[in-house]
Protein backbone atom coordinates (compact mmCIF):
# COMPACT_ATOMS: atom_id res chain seq x y z
CA UNK A 1 0.00 0.00 0.00
CA UNK A 2 1.00 3.71 -0.56
CA UNK A 3 0.46 6.88 1.18
CA UNK A 4 0.24 9.78 -0.77
CA UNK A 5 -1.79 12.72 0.50
CA UNK A 6 -1.18 12.01 4.00
CA UNK A 7 1.37 13.79 4.64
CA UNK A 8 -0.29 17.12 4.09
CA UNK A 9 -2.55 15.50 7.25
CA UNK A 10 -2.48 17.99 9.26
CA UNK A 11 -4.13 21.62 8.14
CA UNK A 12 -7.05 22.56 7.13
CA UNK A 13 -10.89 22.66 8.05
CA UNK A 14 -13.99 21.05 9.61
CA UNK A 15 -15.81 18.30 11.33
CA UNK A 16 -18.86 16.81 10.38
CA UNK A 17 -21.71 15.72 12.95
CA UNK A 18 -20.98 12.98 14.97
CA UNK A 19 -22.61 9.79 14.48
CA UNK A 20 -23.63 7.37 17.18
CA UNK A 21 -20.51 5.36 18.95
CA UNK A 22 -19.92 1.75 17.05
CA UNK A 23 -18.66 -0.79 19.17
CA UNK A 24 -15.00 -0.93 19.34
CA UNK A 25 -14.43 2.71 20.65
CA UNK A 26 -14.05 3.85 24.48
CA UNK A 27 -15.65 6.86 24.96
CA UNK A 28 -14.54 9.78 26.87
CA UNK A 29 -16.76 12.21 29.19
CA UNK A 30 -16.94 15.76 28.31
CA UNK A 31 -14.86 17.22 31.06
CA UNK A 32 -11.24 18.09 31.57
CA UNK A 33 -8.99 17.41 34.91
CA UNK A 34 -7.46 20.12 36.20
CA UNK A 35 -3.66 20.79 34.56
CA UNK A 36 -1.71 23.29 32.49
CA UNK A 37 -2.28 21.86 28.81
CA UNK A 38 -4.84 19.67 28.19
CA UNK A 39 -4.08 16.46 26.15
CA UNK A 40 -6.45 14.72 23.98
CA UNK A 41 -5.47 11.34 22.06
CA UNK A 42 -7.06 9.47 19.03
CA UNK A 43 -5.39 6.36 18.47
CA UNK A 44 -6.74 4.08 15.45
CA UNK A 45 -5.44 0.27 14.77
CA UNK A 46 -7.35 -2.09 12.25
CA UNK A 47 -6.01 -5.35 11.08
CA UNK A 48 -8.76 -5.69 8.43
CA UNK A 49 -8.57 -3.57 5.18
CA UNK A 50 -10.47 -3.89 2.20
CA UNK A 51 -11.93 -6.98 0.95
CA UNK A 52 -9.69 -8.88 -0.35
CA UNK A 53 -6.67 -7.55 1.69
CA UNK A 54 -4.30 -9.37 3.55
CA UNK A 55 -4.96 -8.77 7.13
CA UNK A 56 -2.57 -7.05 9.57
CA UNK A 57 -1.44 -9.06 12.43
CA UNK A 58 -0.74 -6.54 14.83
CA UNK A 59 -1.95 -3.24 14.01
CA UNK A 60 -5.07 -3.64 16.43
CA UNK A 61 -2.25 -4.65 19.29
CA UNK A 62 0.34 -2.22 18.93
CA UNK A 63 -2.83 0.67 19.58
CA UNK A 64 -3.93 -1.05 22.27
CA UNK A 65 -0.53 -0.81 23.74
CA UNK A 66 0.02 2.74 22.26
CA UNK A 67 -3.17 3.72 24.08
CA UNK A 68 -1.47 2.22 27.31
CA UNK A 69 1.15 4.29 27.37
CA UNK A 70 -0.40 7.74 27.09
CA UNK A 71 -2.66 6.78 29.63
CA UNK A 72 -0.20 5.93 32.43
CA UNK A 73 3.08 8.20 30.81
CA UNK A 74 1.80 10.52 28.43
CA UNK A 75 -0.65 12.81 30.61
CA UNK A 76 -3.79 11.75 28.71
CA UNK A 77 -6.97 11.23 31.27
CA UNK A 78 -8.17 7.85 30.38
CA UNK A 79 -11.98 9.82 29.34
CA UNK A 80 -9.73 11.54 27.40
CA UNK A 81 -7.88 8.97 25.06
CA UNK A 82 -10.59 7.58 22.64
CA UNK A 83 -9.20 3.79 21.18
CA UNK A 84 -11.17 2.75 17.69
CA UNK A 85 -10.13 -0.88 16.72
CA UNK A 86 -13.56 -1.38 15.31
CA UNK A 87 -16.17 0.78 13.49
CA UNK A 88 -14.20 1.40 10.47
CA UNK A 89 -13.92 5.16 8.64
CA UNK A 90 -17.54 6.06 10.43
CA UNK A 91 -15.08 5.02 14.21
CA UNK A 92 -12.65 7.97 13.74
CA UNK A 93 -14.58 10.09 12.63
CA UNK A 94 -17.02 10.33 15.73
CA UNK A 95 -13.70 9.74 18.14
CA UNK A 96 -12.14 13.20 15.98
CA UNK A 97 -15.32 14.96 16.70
CA UNK A 98 -15.55 14.19 20.17
CA UNK A 99 -11.81 15.15 20.64
CA UNK A 100 -12.56 18.59 18.71
CA UNK A 101 -15.41 19.31 21.30
CA UNK A 102 -13.29 18.68 24.38
CA UNK A 103 -10.30 20.65 22.89
CA UNK A 104 -12.74 23.38 22.01
CA UNK A 105 -14.29 23.44 25.25
CA UNK A 106 -11.05 23.60 27.40
CA UNK A 107 -9.15 26.20 25.17
CA UNK A 108 -10.27 29.51 26.43
CA UNK A 109 -9.11 28.25 29.68
CA UNK A 110 -5.68 26.59 28.57
CA UNK A 111 -3.81 25.14 25.91
CA UNK A 112 -4.57 21.86 24.16
CA UNK A 113 -2.66 19.00 22.56
CA UNK A 114 -3.56 15.85 19.97
CA UNK A 115 -1.88 12.90 19.68
CA UNK A 116 -3.13 11.08 16.66
CA UNK A 117 -2.31 7.40 16.01
CA UNK A 118 -2.85 4.94 13.39
CA UNK A 119 -1.79 1.39 12.01
CA UNK A 120 -3.73 0.63 9.37
CA UNK A 121 -3.91 -0.64 5.66
CA UNK A 122 -3.61 2.58 2.88
CA UNK A 123 -3.39 3.53 -0.21
CA UNK A 124 -2.71 7.54 -2.02
CA UNK A 125 -6.22 8.06 -1.22
CA UNK A 126 -7.80 6.77 1.66
CA UNK A 127 -6.79 4.56 5.45
CA UNK A 128 -8.50 1.02 4.58
CA UNK A 129 -10.11 0.56 7.65
CA UNK A 130 -12.28 -2.75 8.46
CA UNK A 131 -13.47 -2.50 5.29
CA UNK A 132 -14.41 1.24 4.85
CA UNK A 133 -12.43 3.67 3.08
CA UNK A 134 -11.71 7.14 4.94
CA UNK A 135 -10.28 9.72 2.63
CA UNK A 136 -7.44 11.30 3.49
CA UNK A 137 -8.49 14.95 2.25
CA UNK A 138 -11.19 14.21 4.30
CA UNK A 139 -8.92 13.11 7.92
CA UNK A 140 -6.76 16.20 6.89
CA UNK A 141 -9.67 18.79 7.48
CA UNK A 142 -10.86 16.60 10.63
CA UNK A 143 -7.06 17.55 11.93
CA UNK A 144 -6.35 20.89 11.06
CA UNK A 145 -9.53 21.82 12.40
CA UNK A 146 -8.38 20.55 15.69
CA UNK A 147 -8.43 23.93 17.80
CA UNK A 148 -5.31 22.70 19.73
CA UNK A 149 -1.86 24.65 19.94
CA UNK A 150 -0.29 21.50 18.90
CA UNK A 151 -1.16 18.48 16.84
CA UNK A 152 1.10 14.96 16.85
CA UNK A 153 0.26 12.35 14.11
CA UNK A 154 1.92 8.93 14.25
CA UNK A 155 1.39 7.29 10.99
CA UNK A 156 2.50 3.30 10.62
CA UNK A 157 1.05 1.89 7.88
CA UNK A 158 1.99 -0.35 5.31
CA UNK A 159 3.85 2.53 3.30
CA UNK A 160 4.52 6.14 3.64
CA UNK A 161 5.53 8.58 0.91
CA UNK A 162 8.77 11.18 1.13
CA UNK A 163 7.61 14.38 0.50
CA UNK A 164 8.86 18.05 0.73
CA UNK A 165 8.74 19.28 4.56
CA UNK A 166 8.96 22.35 5.76
CA UNK A 167 11.59 22.46 6.96
CA UNK A 168 14.65 19.78 5.51
CA UNK A 169 15.47 17.86 2.34
CA UNK A 170 14.16 14.21 1.72
CA UNK A 171 15.50 11.55 4.13
CA UNK A 172 18.52 10.34 3.28
CA UNK A 173 21.11 7.10 4.91
CA UNK A 174 22.25 9.35 7.45
CA UNK A 175 20.57 10.44 10.73
CA UNK A 176 18.93 14.11 10.10
CA UNK A 177 19.58 16.12 13.29
CA UNK A 178 15.69 17.43 14.12
CA UNK A 179 14.74 19.47 17.43
CA UNK A 180 10.88 19.07 17.66
CA UNK A 181 10.67 21.26 20.23
CA UNK A 182 7.22 22.85 21.62
CA UNK A 183 6.31 24.65 24.81
CA UNK A 184 2.67 25.68 25.60
CA UNK A 185 3.44 28.66 23.35
CA UNK A 186 4.50 27.11 19.78
CA UNK A 187 1.65 26.55 17.01
CA UNK A 188 2.13 24.13 14.77
CA UNK A 189 2.13 20.06 13.72
CA UNK A 190 4.65 17.25 13.55
CA UNK A 191 3.74 14.39 11.34
CA UNK A 192 5.77 10.96 12.26
CA UNK A 193 5.86 8.51 10.07
CA UNK A 194 7.02 4.88 9.64
CA UNK A 195 8.62 4.66 6.61
CA UNK A 196 9.88 6.54 3.34
CA UNK A 197 8.99 6.13 0.06
CA UNK A 198 8.84 2.62 -1.48
CA UNK A 199 9.54 1.35 1.89
CA UNK A 200 7.49 -1.22 3.80
CA UNK A 201 6.32 -0.03 7.44
CA UNK A 202 7.62 -3.75 8.59
CA UNK A 203 5.66 -6.10 11.27
CA UNK A 204 7.87 -8.42 12.77
CA UNK A 205 6.43 -11.80 14.33
CA UNK A 206 9.55 -11.97 17.26
CA UNK A 207 8.10 -8.80 18.05
CA UNK A 208 4.30 -9.31 18.23
CA UNK A 209 4.20 -5.97 16.53
CA UNK A 210 5.55 -3.75 13.83
CA UNK A 211 8.89 -2.70 13.78
CA UNK A 212 8.61 1.72 14.36
CA UNK A 213 5.40 1.41 16.65
CA UNK A 214 8.25 -0.94 18.77
CA UNK A 215 10.68 1.44 19.05
CA UNK A 216 8.53 4.22 19.64
CA UNK A 217 6.85 2.25 22.56
CA UNK A 218 10.39 1.98 24.37
CA UNK A 219 10.97 5.05 23.60
CA UNK A 220 8.09 6.23 25.42
CA UNK A 221 9.10 3.92 28.39
CA UNK A 222 12.35 6.04 28.66
CA UNK A 223 14.63 4.20 26.28
CA UNK A 224 15.02 7.35 24.40
CA UNK A 225 15.33 10.07 27.62
CA UNK A 226 18.96 10.98 26.71
CA UNK A 227 19.39 12.95 28.95
CA UNK A 228 18.20 11.21 32.11
CA UNK A 229 15.70 14.25 33.22
CA UNK A 230 12.78 11.93 33.56
CA UNK A 231 11.18 13.13 30.76
CA UNK A 232 11.01 12.27 26.84
CA UNK A 233 10.52 15.29 24.27
CA UNK A 234 9.65 14.58 20.67
CA UNK A 235 12.99 15.50 19.53
CA UNK A 236 14.25 12.17 21.87
CA UNK A 237 11.65 10.56 20.27
CA UNK A 238 11.72 10.76 16.93
CA UNK A 239 16.00 10.50 17.48
CA UNK A 240 15.52 7.37 19.38
CA UNK A 241 13.16 5.72 16.75
CA UNK A 242 14.74 6.43 13.56
CA UNK A 243 17.80 4.82 14.74
CA UNK A 244 16.93 1.77 15.91
CA UNK A 245 14.16 1.36 13.54
CA UNK A 246 16.92 1.70 10.38
CA UNK A 247 19.52 -0.57 12.33
CA UNK A 248 17.06 -3.47 12.91
CA UNK A 249 15.21 -3.77 9.35
CA UNK A 250 19.13 -3.40 7.74
CA UNK A 251 19.27 -6.97 9.77
CA UNK A 252 15.88 -8.21 8.63
CA UNK A 253 16.04 -9.35 5.23
CA UNK A 254 13.01 -7.40 3.98
CA UNK A 255 14.87 -4.22 3.63
CA UNK A 256 15.84 -0.95 5.26
CA UNK A 257 12.76 1.22 6.84
CA UNK A 258 13.79 4.86 7.41
CA UNK A 259 11.15 6.80 9.38
CA UNK A 260 10.56 10.08 8.36
CA UNK A 261 8.87 13.91 9.45
CA UNK A 262 7.34 16.74 8.07
CA UNK A 263 7.13 19.70 10.94
CA UNK A 264 5.09 23.18 10.93
CA UNK A 265 6.43 24.87 13.83
CA UNK A 266 6.99 28.36 15.25
CA UNK A 267 7.75 28.53 18.96
CA UNK A 268 10.71 27.94 21.13
CA UNK A 269 11.46 25.36 23.90
CA UNK A 270 10.96 21.55 24.14
CA UNK A 271 7.56 20.08 24.64
CA UNK A 272 7.66 16.61 26.81
CA UNK A 273 5.33 13.85 25.22
CA UNK A 274 6.23 11.31 27.89
CA UNK A 275 7.18 10.98 31.46
CA UNK A 276 7.95 7.35 32.13
CA UNK A 277 7.55 7.46 35.67
CA UNK A 278 4.36 7.48 35.56
CA UNK A 279 4.21 3.96 34.38
CA UNK A 280 4.47 2.87 38.37
CA UNK A 281 7.92 1.13 38.47
CA UNK A 282 11.46 1.02 37.25
CA UNK A 283 14.30 -1.86 35.66
CA UNK A 284 17.47 -0.51 35.78
CA UNK A 285 20.01 -2.38 33.70
CA UNK A 286 23.28 -2.15 35.62
CA UNK A 287 26.98 -0.64 34.24
CA UNK A 288 27.93 -4.35 33.36
CA UNK A 289 25.53 -5.57 31.53
CA UNK A 290 26.38 -5.72 28.36
CA UNK A 291 24.59 -6.90 24.61
CA UNK A 292 20.87 -7.34 23.39
CA UNK A 293 18.40 -8.33 25.82
CA UNK A 294 14.53 -8.39 25.64
CA UNK A 295 12.23 -7.72 28.16
CA UNK A 296 9.06 -9.37 28.33
CA UNK A 297 6.15 -9.21 30.79
CA UNK A 298 4.05 -11.91 32.47
CA UNK A 299 2.18 -12.73 29.58
CA UNK A 300 5.53 -13.49 27.52
CA UNK A 301 4.77 -10.23 25.31
CA UNK A 302 7.88 -8.56 24.49
CA UNK A 303 8.23 -5.36 26.45
CA UNK A 304 11.49 -3.79 25.15
CA UNK A 305 14.38 -4.85 22.71
CA UNK A 306 17.43 -3.13 24.63
CA UNK A 307 20.94 -2.84 23.21
CA UNK A 308 23.50 -1.85 25.45
CA UNK A 309 27.28 -1.21 25.88
CA UNK A 310 29.36 -1.70 29.10
CA UNK A 311 29.72 0.86 31.41
CA UNK A 312 26.60 2.34 31.02
CA UNK A 313 23.36 1.92 33.19
CA UNK A 314 19.63 1.95 31.06
CA UNK A 315 16.27 2.94 33.13
CA UNK A 316 13.24 1.36 31.60
CA UNK A 317 9.83 2.00 32.58
CA UNK A 318 7.30 -0.46 33.56
CA UNK A 319 4.09 -1.11 35.30
CA UNK A 320 3.67 -2.86 38.85
CA UNK A 321 3.78 -6.64 37.62
CA UNK A 322 5.75 -9.66 36.96
CA UNK A 323 8.73 -9.76 33.97
CA UNK A 324 11.46 -11.59 32.29
CA UNK A 325 14.79 -10.21 30.91
CA UNK A 326 16.45 -12.56 28.69
CA UNK A 327 20.10 -12.47 27.14
CA UNK A 328 20.32 -14.75 24.59
CA UNK A 329 23.63 -16.91 24.08
CA UNK A 330 23.12 -19.17 21.33
CA UNK A 331 21.53 -22.79 22.45
CA UNK A 332 21.67 -20.69 25.64
CA UNK A 333 20.79 -17.61 27.86
CA UNK A 334 20.78 -15.48 30.41
CA UNK A 335 17.41 -14.95 31.94
CA UNK A 336 16.34 -12.57 35.31
CA UNK A 337 12.82 -12.83 36.78
CA UNK A 338 11.82 -9.19 38.48
CA UNK A 339 8.86 -8.82 39.97
CA UNK A 340 8.23 -5.09 40.76
CA UNK A 341 5.96 -3.53 43.13
CA UNK A 342 4.23 0.23 42.93
CA UNK A 343 6.66 2.81 42.70
CA UNK A 344 9.51 0.05 42.89
CA UNK A 345 12.98 0.09 41.22
CA UNK A 346 15.37 -2.99 40.49
CA UNK A 347 18.83 -2.65 39.26
CA UNK A 348 19.81 -5.95 37.74
CA UNK A 349 23.65 -6.72 37.21
CA UNK A 350 25.23 -9.89 36.13
CA UNK A 351 25.30 -11.82 39.14
CA UNK A 352 21.33 -11.77 39.21
CA UNK A 353 21.07 -13.26 35.76
CA UNK A 354 21.24 -16.76 35.29
CA UNK A 355 22.47 -18.97 32.87
CA UNK A 356 19.94 -21.87 31.59
CA UNK A 357 18.96 -23.94 28.58
CA UNK A 358 17.47 -21.20 25.67
CA UNK A 359 14.17 -23.28 25.38
CA UNK A 360 13.75 -22.28 29.41
CA UNK A 361 14.27 -18.87 28.76
CA UNK A 362 11.38 -18.81 25.60
CA UNK A 363 9.57 -15.39 25.64
CA UNK A 364 7.01 -17.26 23.92
CA UNK A 365 5.06 -20.40 22.85
CA UNK A 366 3.45 -21.32 25.72
CA UNK A 367 3.34 -20.33 29.71
CA UNK A 368 6.07 -18.96 31.00
CA UNK A 369 8.20 -20.76 33.18
CA UNK A 370 9.95 -19.73 36.58
CA UNK A 371 13.49 -19.03 36.60
CA UNK A 372 13.23 -20.04 40.71
CA UNK A 373 10.18 -22.17 41.01
CA UNK A 374 10.44 -23.41 44.70
CA UNK A 375 9.73 -20.83 47.36
CA UNK A 376 9.81 -21.23 51.10
CA UNK A 377 7.14 -20.01 53.85
CA UNK A 378 6.80 -19.01 57.38
CA UNK A 379 3.79 -17.08 59.04
CA UNK A 380 0.89 -17.47 61.13
CA UNK A 381 -2.75 -19.14 60.34
CA UNK A 382 -6.03 -19.06 62.75
CA UNK A 383 -8.45 -21.72 62.11
CA UNK A 384 -11.90 -22.08 63.08
CA UNK A 385 -10.42 -24.86 65.71
CA UNK A 386 -11.20 -28.89 65.39
CA UNK A 387 -13.15 -28.70 69.51
CA UNK A 388 -15.83 -27.32 70.11
CA UNK A 389 -15.17 -24.77 73.36
CA UNK A 390 -11.29 -24.38 72.43
CA UNK A 391 -12.35 -21.25 70.41
CA UNK A 392 -10.46 -20.38 67.42
CA UNK A 393 -6.81 -21.86 66.65
CA UNK A 394 -3.89 -20.25 66.39
CA UNK A 395 -0.98 -21.89 64.25
CA UNK A 396 2.60 -21.13 63.86
CA UNK A 397 2.77 -22.67 60.17
CA UNK A 398 6.44 -23.35 57.56
CA UNK A 399 5.57 -24.07 54.10
CA UNK A 400 7.06 -25.18 50.41
CA UNK A 401 5.59 -24.11 47.27
CA UNK A 402 7.22 -25.42 43.58
CA UNK A 403 5.91 -23.39 40.38
CA UNK A 404 5.40 -25.45 36.86
CA UNK A 405 4.12 -22.22 34.28
CA UNK A 406 0.84 -20.76 35.84
CA UNK A 407 0.52 -24.66 38.26
CA UNK A 408 1.25 -23.80 41.68
CA UNK A 409 1.75 -27.00 44.27
CA UNK A 410 2.43 -26.58 47.82
CA UNK A 411 2.73 -28.16 51.17
CA UNK A 412 2.48 -26.83 54.97
CA UNK A 413 3.11 -27.75 58.04
CA UNK A 414 1.42 -26.30 61.24
CA UNK A 415 1.60 -26.32 65.20
CA UNK A 416 -0.72 -25.32 67.52
CA UNK A 417 -1.50 -25.78 71.38
CA UNK A 418 -4.97 -24.78 72.98
CA UNK A 419 -6.56 -25.48 76.50
CA UNK A 420 -9.57 -25.85 78.07
CA UNK A 421 -10.53 -24.94 81.85
CA UNK A 422 -13.52 -26.23 83.74
CA UNK A 423 -14.64 -26.54 87.13
CA UNK A 424 -14.35 -30.30 87.18
CA UNK A 425 -11.26 -30.65 84.75
CA UNK A 426 -8.92 -29.31 82.30
CA UNK A 427 -8.25 -29.98 79.03
CA UNK A 428 -4.88 -29.52 76.91
CA UNK A 429 -4.77 -29.88 73.09
CA UNK A 430 -1.49 -30.52 70.40
CA UNK A 431 -2.48 -30.33 67.16
CA UNK A 432 -0.25 -30.91 64.35
CA UNK A 433 -1.56 -30.29 60.80
CA UNK A 434 0.05 -31.39 57.32
CA UNK A 435 -1.66 -29.69 54.09
CA UNK A 436 -1.15 -30.87 50.49
CA UNK A 437 -2.68 -28.38 47.78
CA UNK A 438 -2.16 -27.26 44.31
CA UNK A 439 -3.98 -24.29 41.94
CA UNK A 440 -3.15 -22.01 39.38
CA UNK A 441 -1.66 -18.77 39.64
CA UNK A 442 -3.42 -15.69 37.67
CA UNK A 443 -0.63 -12.47 37.77
CA UNK A 444 -2.85 -8.86 38.42
CA UNK A 445 0.32 -6.14 38.10
CA UNK A 446 2.55 -6.45 41.15
CA UNK A 447 0.06 -9.12 42.44
CA UNK A 448 -0.38 -12.56 42.32
CA UNK A 449 -3.77 -14.63 42.64
CA UNK A 450 -4.03 -18.09 43.42
CA UNK A 451 -6.69 -20.19 43.25
CA UNK A 452 -6.96 -24.02 43.91
CA UNK A 453 -8.07 -26.70 46.65
CA UNK A 454 -5.91 -28.55 49.22
CA UNK A 455 -6.41 -31.45 51.64
CA UNK A 456 -5.52 -31.87 55.40
CA UNK A 457 -4.70 -34.00 58.18
CA UNK A 458 -4.56 -32.79 61.36
CA UNK A 459 -3.15 -35.29 63.92
CA UNK A 460 -5.20 -33.95 67.96
CA UNK A 461 -3.05 -35.24 70.62
CA UNK A 462 -5.27 -34.42 74.08
CA UNK A 463 -4.37 -34.51 78.02
CA UNK A 464 -7.16 -34.52 80.68
CA UNK A 465 -6.85 -33.65 84.11
CA UNK A 466 -9.39 -34.34 86.29
CA UNK A 467 -9.65 -31.72 89.50
CA UNK A 468 -10.63 -34.82 91.89
CA UNK A 469 -7.50 -36.34 91.45
CA UNK A 470 -8.30 -39.37 93.99
CA UNK A 471 -11.70 -39.68 92.01
CA UNK A 472 -10.44 -39.86 89.21
CA UNK A 473 -7.67 -42.28 90.09
CA UNK A 474 -10.51 -44.93 91.53
CA UNK A 475 -12.59 -44.75 88.66
CA UNK A 476 -9.92 -44.94 85.54
CA UNK A 477 -7.13 -46.11 87.42
CA UNK A 478 -4.07 -44.36 88.06
CA UNK A 479 -4.95 -41.61 85.76
CA UNK A 480 -6.80 -40.09 82.82
CA UNK A 481 -5.55 -41.49 79.24
CA UNK A 482 -4.37 -39.07 76.94
CA UNK A 483 -6.34 -39.29 73.45
CA UNK A 484 -5.48 -39.06 70.12
CA UNK A 485 -6.71 -38.50 66.46
CA UNK A 486 -6.41 -37.75 63.19
CA UNK A 487 -9.03 -35.53 61.78
CA UNK A 488 -9.33 -35.03 57.92
CA UNK A 489 -10.44 -31.95 55.85
CA UNK A 490 -11.24 -30.70 52.50
CA UNK A 491 -11.91 -27.43 50.84
CA UNK A 492 -10.79 -24.92 47.85
CA UNK A 493 -7.92 -21.74 49.02
CA UNK A 494 -7.51 -18.33 47.21
CA UNK A 495 -4.55 -16.82 48.28
CA UNK A 496 -2.59 -13.70 47.06
CA UNK A 497 0.91 -12.29 47.15
CA UNK A 498 2.64 -9.06 46.84
CA UNK A 499 6.67 -8.53 46.15
CA UNK A 500 7.65 -6.68 49.42
CA UNK A 501 11.39 -6.88 48.01
CA UNK A 502 13.66 -8.63 45.28
CA UNK A 503 12.39 -12.55 46.09
CA UNK A 504 10.77 -11.59 49.24
CA UNK A 505 6.73 -11.50 49.33
CA UNK A 506 3.94 -11.03 51.75
CA UNK A 507 1.12 -14.01 51.28
CA UNK A 508 -2.20 -13.46 52.38
CA UNK A 509 -4.51 -16.74 52.12
CA UNK A 510 -8.32 -17.76 52.84
CA UNK A 511 -9.55 -20.87 53.03
CA UNK A 512 -12.75 -23.05 53.55
CA UNK A 513 -13.39 -26.69 53.52
CA UNK A 514 -15.31 -29.29 55.36
CA UNK A 515 -13.40 -31.51 58.66
CA UNK A 516 -14.68 -34.80 60.20
CA UNK A 517 -14.27 -34.02 63.79
CA UNK A 518 -14.95 -36.31 66.76
CA UNK A 519 -17.85 -35.41 69.39
CA UNK A 520 -17.92 -35.68 72.61
CA UNK A 521 -19.57 -39.23 72.48
CA UNK A 522 -16.64 -40.82 70.59
CA UNK A 523 -19.04 -40.08 67.27
CA UNK A 524 -17.81 -37.79 64.32
CA UNK A 525 -19.63 -35.39 62.07
CA UNK A 526 -18.76 -33.10 59.11
CA UNK A 527 -17.74 -29.92 60.09
CA UNK A 528 -17.62 -25.94 58.60
CA UNK A 529 -14.21 -25.14 58.67
CA UNK A 530 -12.37 -21.74 57.86
CA UNK A 531 -8.83 -20.39 57.75
CA UNK A 532 -7.10 -17.05 57.27
CA UNK A 533 -3.08 -17.01 56.75
CA UNK A 534 -0.56 -14.56 56.80
CA UNK A 535 3.08 -15.54 55.73
CA UNK A 536 6.50 -14.26 53.91
CA UNK A 537 7.73 -16.01 50.65
CA UNK A 538 11.47 -16.39 49.90
CA UNK A 539 12.41 -17.86 46.23
CA UNK A 540 14.71 -20.51 46.79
Amino acid sequence: MRWGALLGLVLSVGAAAAPAAPRGMNVPSNDWGPGEEQRVAVVVGSDEGLPGETPLEYAEADARRFHQLLLHAGKVAPEHAFLVTEGGADGVRLALARARELLARARPKRPGALVFYVSAHADAEALHLAGTRLPLAELKQLLADMPATLRLALVDACRTPVITRAKGGTPSAAEVAVRLEAPSEVEGTVLLMAASDGEPAQEWASLRGALFTHHVLGGLRGLADVNEDGAVTLAELYSHAWRHTLASSTQSGAGAQHPSFDIHLSGWGEWVLARPEGLGASLVLGEDVEGSLWVADHEQELVAEIRKARGTSTRLAVRPGRYRVVRPDGMFAEAADVLLGWRAERVLTRSDFLRVPGQRARLRGGAPLALRPWEASVGYAVSSGSLQGLGAAHFGEVGLRHRWSRTVVRARLGLTRAGMERESFSLSQTELQVALGGGLSFPAGPVELTAGAEARATWVWQSLRRVDEEQAGRIFGVGEAGRWGIIPGLGPFVAATYPLAERLQLGLEGAAGVTRAPRYDGKAELQPSVQLRAAVHWAL
